[in-house]
């Protein structure tokens, strides 16, 4: 898959069920005033945010759900602070479905100053960012999440550059996948095998658990998000477009 170009999002918006659509939001490039954002958010998302210990995490927790509802609200044709969402059984957030006439389903993820939304029609769709400048133990991680088919890939790697870049990629592929399916890191994540290239050529996910019917199922989108950032989609069959977005002020 060819990598992505990031776009100014059309005055109007609307999505088909062929189409995944993802929005960028970087936390210094926001030009709405903070306190508006905040008062989009509803009194639980409030008391979640006042939760974290620093007021960084406050703040992006802020900004994430006051975007989130303002994109939703964008194609919805509603108010931003009137929506309402459920939880699923293993924490995944959804539109109310008594305000999402169109079934717009939505996965967030966001990682030091970057937040990312993903948006698809009826399917299923999960999406996860990593900054990847942060200090980790690559080798004893790699051994916990890498199937034997991504351990032989790794280990022929000769740079720690190298190393860092593919664990990354592994990672938030495998985790992309994980809240698309809805469970989030509840199964063993070695059991779980994807392409590691740079830009997926075969979009593909291996889940040796499943049938061949269901791994051919879902699909996996790279995107582009230049130095120190990795991220993926994984989104079913059905999307076959990619439309990324830089979100400012013009929702």
């Amino acid at each position: 898959m060819n990598p992505n170009v990031w776009e100014k999002p059309p005055a109007e918006l609307s999505i088909s069920r062929s189409e995944l659509h993802v929005w960028r939001v970087h936390l210094d490039n926001v030009n709405y005033p903070l306190k508006y954002l905040i008062s989009l958010l509803s009194p639980e998302e409030m008391k979640r945010s006042k939760s974290f210990m620093f007021e960084r995490d406050q703040h992006r927790y802020q900004i994430t759900h006051s975007m989130k509802r303002l994109i939703l609200g964008g194609y919805l044709g509603c108010d931003a602070q009137c929506l309402r969402f459920e939880v699923g059984n293993y924490g995944k957030p959804s539109l109310a479905s008594l305000q999402n006439s169109l079934n717009i389903q939505f996965n967030l993820s966001h990682s030091h100053k970057l937040i990312l939304i993903a948006i698809t029609l009826a399917d299923s769709i999960g999406i996860d960012i990593e900054y990847y400048k942060k200090k980790l133990s690559i080798e004893s991680l790699a051994e916990i999440i890498f199937s034997p088919f991504e351990r032989n890939f790794f280990s022929a790697l000769k740079s720690q550059q190298e190393k860092k870049e593919v664990f990354f990629r592994c990672w938030t592929r495998k985790e992309a996948y994980l809240k698309a399916i809805g469970t989030g890191l509840t199964q063993d994540i070695s059991r779980i095998s994807v392409d590691l290239s740079e830009f997926s050529v075969q979009d593909w996910l291996d889940v040796p658990s499943l049938s061949e019917t269901e791994n051919i199922k879902w699909k996996l989108f790279t995107l582009d998000m230049g130095n120190a950032y990795t991220a993926a989609v994984v989104a079913t069959h059905f999307q076959r477009c990619l439309f990324a977005y830089d979100v400012k002020d013009i929702i």
